[in-house]
């Protein structure tokens, strides 16, 4: 009897081991649950349509509306979403996107303006001149560029003179350069807004969004130090192209 006793005993334990393991196989993984923060990663106007490109987009978490319209397609392809709207008239639009699960978290409203005939357009692979709040747009590759602000310039009328020799130094001794705030928006990729400082000696080239861009000179020249330059006046040339 003990011995029956005892296999029952068992049989029971081994059971209550069976359920609790499938018991916690089934719980929710919380990390499972979380949804990463959306990012925005640009938009492109088409033929009677506007496409908006995410990633770590989750319908499930977020409403997104173009001209208070829900998106006709959705379409995923390596981690990156991309909402297709009508947009019959080609028009400026207006984009909102909002937290379903988040009510606290801020809507999120962008006014979508169609570069085809809003800005300048310019070549791939072409250098072109840009002034300070300026805006222009390459097709072939849909990327929008804004120069928005020159805050610092510390060139010389001559930047090989920079002797340091303290009995005869040079008109030039520091470190000549000057900052720039650009803004670039390609569809498909993420924003850059960022500072760039640019040698006065040499070019600043980056890649982005698929593109490099090279900043190669900054007008108007520095004929004496210290000379106060107005916004209006800065203009810098820069292109876009597909080799470095």
């Amino acid at each position: 009897m003990d011995k029956v006793a005892l296999n029952k005993f068992t049989f029971l334990i081994s059971i209550l081991l069976i359920l609790f393991s499938f018991s916690c196989s089934n719980e929710p993984n919380n990390e499972e649950l979380e949804y990463k923060k959306l990012e925005y990663h640009g938009y492109k106007f088409s033929e009677g349509k506007v496409s908006v490109f995410f990633k770590d987009y989750y319908k499930e978490k977020y409403l997104v509306t173009l001209n208070s319209l829900s998106p006709e397609k959705e379409i995923k392809e390596k981690g990156i979403t991309e909402l297709i709207f009508l947009n019959s008239l080609n028009k400026n639009s207006s984009l909102k996107i909002k937290n379903i699960i988040d009510a606290e978290e801020k809507v999120i409203s962008k006014a979508l303006i169609n570069p085809e005939v809003n800005y300048r357009k310019v070549k791939r692979n072409e250098d072109f001149k840009i002034k300070i709040n300026e805006t222009v747009y390459e097709n072939s590759t849909n990327t929008i560029l804004r120069l928005i602000d020159i805050s610092e310039d510390s060139r010389c009328p001559d930047p090989t003179d920079n002797n340091e020799n303290i009995s005869n130094p040079g008109s030039c001794i520091h470190n000549p350069k000057t900052l720039i705030h650009l803004f670039i928006e390609t569809a498909g990729y993420n924003v850059f807004d960022n500072f760039i400082y640019k040698e006065q000696l040499k070019d600043y080239e980056f890649f982005h969004g698929g593109n490099y861009i090279k900043i190669s000179k900054i007008q108007p020249d520095i004929l004496e130090l210290n000379r106060f330059i107005d916004d209006s006046e800065y203009e810098i040339t820069i292109s876009i192209s597909n080799n470095s």
